[in-house]
């Protein structure tokens, strides 16, 4: 073999070499298989709404209130308001409750800050409790007593209804009896003493008789009771 028919060899063989190259890098890509699937992953975002707050709508009477959610709340442990302090009670449940935030546990209705509003209004003497009562709020109706606080004082005197004042009885004047009139002695006249009967006469008393001021025996000198005739 010649040099020139060795050289073409070796060239026709590094040609065909860089077709096998050029063909591996341009094979087209590789289907997927039938039946084989794609996952796609979706994420969802869920959106928490909170609530509106619960508010008192308006009061019923001192223990019973409406809210903003339309239920009607009896507040557990207090009694129904008696007559002398129903009025009291509504002007504190209005001026504490309404238009604020409150949260209702059961029947027990706690403000904002977490007060209990029985205890408030027990604490202020304007709720009486009744038998079973929370004890925190049966000690803030015994402070309120003892301060003599809201209808424990002399409002109602601790009472549901204020007794009818009693008017004082009305005493008759007694009748004015006049008194008799008991007729006086007539005074005794002064003492007289005449020295002689031209001093009884100068003094213009003679005749004097017996039983006159100024008579005396010795003026008698006839004893017939005239002296100095």
């Amino acid at each position: 073999m010649t040099v020139s028919q060795q050289l073409t060899k070796e060239t026709a063989i590094a040609a065909g070499f860089l077709l096998v190259l050029a063909a591996c890098g341009t094979q087209a890509p590789t289907k997927l298989a039938a039946g084989s699937s794609a996952t796609t992953t979706t994420t969802s975002t869920t959106t928490t709404t909170t609530p509106p707050p619960v508010t008192v709508e308006s009061i019923v009477d001192g223990r019973t209130v409406v809210l903003s959610n339309g239920a009607k709340l009896v507040v557990s442990g207090l009694a129904q308001p008696g007559e002398c302090w129903a009025a009291s009670a509504v002007e504190f449940a209005t001026k504490t409750l309404v238009g604020k935030p409150v949260q209702a546990v059961a029947s027990q209705l706690l403000l904002a800050d977490g007060k209990d509003y029985a205890v408030l209004a027990a604490g202020q003497g304007v709720a009486r409790s009744i038998a079973g009562a929370d004890a925190a709020v049966q000690v803030a109706e015994t402070a309120a007593k003892q301060a003599s606080l809201g209808f424990w004082g002399p409002s109602c005197g601790g009472l549901d209804v204020k007794p009818v004042p009693v008017a004082p009885e009305t005493v008759a004047p007694q009748p004015v009896v006049p008194q008799p009139v008991v007729p006086q002695p007539a005074p005794e006249p002064p003492a007289a003493y005449y020295a002689n009967c031209s001093a009884a006469k100068a003094a213009g008393a003679a005749p004097l008789y017996r039983g006159q001021p100024g008579y005396r025996a010795p003026l008698d000198r006839d004893n017939d009771g005239v002296a100095c005739e």
